[in-house]
């Protein structure tokens, strides 16, 4: 499993040429940012130094950097931290687009991450068709876990 983790990223990295995409929430500076959130992302990716952070609401805040030529994101809450990781369209678990394809026809990929929170790794997909929008999990293996709300 962590080989194929591994694979995956190390996929991601060398073909990874994409910047990280506006998200909606409000762009902060890092000093309006709470200092333990900084402080954690520091002790967390010391090499990472240009980092662009956003509030969400005032408990919520991500910090989006790149690592190795990979878009990533580390999202900072009162009860937990997580680390996405951008999977490209072509690096998807083809378990994972079998699955999307046999149980959501109409819906296109629009965004994949690997997610790493409490040291566990799950995919997070999101689909989309012409009306709605929905957040998929998926073990690193492929198979379905949930819908997230």
């Amino acid at each position: 499993m962590k080989k194929y983790f591994l694979l995956i990223i190390a996929a991601a990295l060398m073909t990874s040429c994409g910047t990280t995409k506006k998200s909606g929430y409000k762009s902060v500076d890092a000093r309006d940012v709470p200092e333990k959130y900084v402080k954690d992302f520091v002790r967390q990716r010391p090499e990472i130094k240009d980092v662009r952070w956003e509030m969400a609401d005032s408990t919520q805040y991500f910090a989006n950097f790149r690592s190795n030529d990979l878009d990533c994101m580390m999202k900072f809450t009162p009860n937990y931290t997580a680390t996405y990781y951008v999977v490209p369209q072509q690096y998807i678990h083809s378990e994972i687009t079998d699955y999307i394809k046999q149980n959501y026809p109409s819906y296109k990929i629009s965004k994949a991450y690997i997610v790493d929170m409490h040291k566990v790794r799950n995919y997070e997909i999101t689909i989309n068709n012409k009306t709605e929008e929905k957040k998929l999990q998926f073990d690193v293996k492929g198979n379905f876990n949930k819908v997230i709300d």
